[in-house]
């Protein structure tokens, strides 16, 4: 394993450690998120999803104490890249809500 890797991973878990999460109970797509070097992402927020539809009313549902809030919010912290790019785009961490992994290995970041 390069050492790149090994030190990647020991920030990982000291961050878990300090801040008390569990980073086995964040989603496929956080921990995707976490990992990606070069994320593909796009911005949308709960308003540009179909009126009443199941997940617009989960989206609608989530609390900055959710843990889905929780989890993505510590996934962005965990990749130095994805948090440049959305400071870059305006968007500050304590906005973006939930995060979902596209079929073609892009991310779509929800933001309130």
């Amino acid at each position: 394993m390069s050492h790149f890797v090994k030190l990647s991973f020991a920030a990982v878990f000291a961050t878990v450690a300090m801040t008390g999460l569990s980073h086995a109970a964040m989603s496929v797509a956080d921990k995707a998120l976490a990992a990606d070097h070069h994320p593909r992402i796009m911005i949308s927020s709960p308003d540009e999803i179909e009126k009443h539809s199941p997940f617009q009313d989960f989206l609608g549902s989530l609390t900055p104490s959710s843990p889905e809030v929780r989890d993505v919010q510590t996934a962005i912290r965990e990749n130095p890249v994805l948090r440049k790019e959305l400071l870059s785009q305006n968007v500050e961490l304590k906005h973006v809500i939930y995060a979902d992994e596209a079929s073609d290995g892009s991310f779509v970041i929800y933001v309130q």
